[in-house]
């Protein structure tokens, strides 16, 4: 049988491939993986669509064992990786046997890491997708996250050769991280005290999860709470909701929200944001849409020229 067993689980490890599509009217969110940019790089490494689904890897890792060969990559930030007790770096594809064992530990900076396989997952899909939704038991494995002694079996792929991530590509964690950000709808209701903490530090609450990125350190306030409309939201949406504290809505938020739109996160920003661990610090910088449209299309085009991946399809 080619197959994984899952000897460790780690703190929160989740099949999700590229996204839910068109089952928000619903309630059921688009899911899929926190940093999209890493997922993407993953899929590449085994030579795989990036639509593709992944293992998502949060803080601590699994520890498995492979009872068949097939070839891994392994794309986001460090974490403390061995294989067969031996030292193994990330960002590239790596050959393994069957009865090899991939341990892969505590993360030494950010907070995620994505796990791809060559061979595709045998598992069933949920509204057309292999996302985990463990709210509703939905997509995964079961619709949760990875115990120990899960397994899951592979249909075998062939072979695919070797690659490493160029180093434009790869990206740094700093202990500060500036992030842009477009105002949003109701950025004008908030008051002249809330306008000038915007622009200073925030830290990441450790109350952060796959819902949203929970910011805490400048409270800000909205001149009327109540003329405020439920509103469609999507990930990277930045609410205020009454205690002050702004929320970044992430994977598994909801569809509609009734807090003031604060501002929205750039889109090529929205993958660095999920990597910014707990009790970081992060700084907001203001661009226009025609700047965040310019940076997404720029970034396109690099994966386009460099990896040959049309992100656009």
């Amino acid at each position: 049988m080619n197959n994984i067993k899952i000897l460790r689980a780690g703190l929160y490890t989740t099949v999700q491939d590229m996204r839910r599509i068109g089952y928000k009217r619903y309630g059921i969110p688009d899911s899929g993986p926190m940093d999209e940019y890493s997922h993407v790089l993953a899929n590449w490494l085994v030579g795989k669509n990036y639509l593709s689904e992944t293992l998502e890897i949060n803080y601590y890792g699994p520890k498995i064992k492979f009872n068949f060969d097939t070839t891994i990559g392994l794309s986001g930030v460090n974490f403390d990786t061995h294989l067969n007790d031996k030292k193994l770096e990330i960002n590239k594809s790596v050959k393994i046997k069957s009865g090899d064992i991939l341990d892969i530990g505590m993360c030494s900076d950010g907070g995620r890491i994505y796990l791809s396989f060559s061979a595709k997952m045998k598992l069933e899909k949920s509204f057309n997708s292999f996302s985990t939704y463990d709210k509703i038991k939905i997509g995964g494995v079961n619709g949760k996250k990875l115990t120990k002694n899960d397994s899951i079996d592979f249909i075998k792929s062939k072979e695919v050769i070797v690659r490493n991530i160029p180093e434009s590509f790869k990206r740094k964690y700093q202990e500060v991280s500036t992030i842009r950000v477009i105002k949003g709808v109701n950025y004008n209701m908030i008051n002249e005290n809330s306008i000038k903490k915007v622009g200073k530090e925030f830290k990441v609450s450790s109350e952060s999860d796959r819902m949203g990125i929970r910011l805490k350190g400048n409270k800000l306030k909205v001149l009327n709470q109540n003329s405020i409309e439920s509103t469609i939201v999507s990930k990277g949406t930045i609410q205020l909701p009454p205690g002050g504290d702004p929320i970044i809505l992430m994977s598994d938020s909801q569809s509609t929200g009734g807090y003031p739109i604060l501002a929205n996160v750039a889109r090529v920003d929205i993958s660095k944001v999920s990597q910014i661990k707990p009790e970081s610090i992060l700084k907001f910088k203001f661009i226009s849409l025609e700047e965040s449209e310019s940076l997404i299309n720029f970034e396109k085009r690099k994966f386009k020229s460099k990896l040959g991946i049309d992100l656009s399809s």
